[in-house]
């Protein structure tokens, strides 16, 4: 599936602080560099669902830090 940045940040916008990862329902966030206007999901890397997001929108978006 692909998403547009734009739709992404308006849905992020609504998501009281959640991470991508969460919005997107998806175990892994990967940043990617190249990419700039669309970020993609695929649901069976490895057996798990990923995203593929462009490295600046992946970074406000990450998850918290655990320890």
């Amino acid at each position: 599936m692909r998403i547009s940045v734009d739709q992404m940040e308006r849905q992020m916008a609504g998501a009281g602080g959640k991470s991508l990862e969460e919005i997107l329902e998806v175990s892994e966030g990967v940043a990617s560099g190249p990419l700039n206007d669309y970020m993609y999901v695929l649901d069976d890397v490895g057996g798990k669902r990923i995203a593929i997001a462009p490295a600046a929108l992946k970074q406000r978006f990450k998850r918290p830090a655990t320890t």
